[in-house]
């Protein structure tokens, strides 16, 4: 019994790794995306919070640089 019981769990971790599997190509601009806020958010971010402000400048550029976006 116990030995049945295994192999049941065994059997199901493994199918629950495979079910984790994508087949879609990896791409480096995959989980980004272009940071937009309207100008009065982009106005109360740089008189508040100059270094978010940096950061989202850089994102930004890095991916233009890198083409994820125009």
């Amino acid at each position: 019994m116990r030995k049945s019981a295994t192999w049941i769990a065994l059997s199901f971790a493994l199918l629950l790794v495979a079910g984790c599997q994508t087949t879609a190509p990896a791409n480096e601009c995959d989980g980004w995306s272009r940071l937009s806020p309207s100008a009065e958010t982009r106005s109360f971010i740089v008189a508040n919070d100059m270094p978010f402000a940096q950061e989202v400048t850089a994102h930004i550029r890095h991916g233009q640089n890198r083409g994820c976006w125009r």
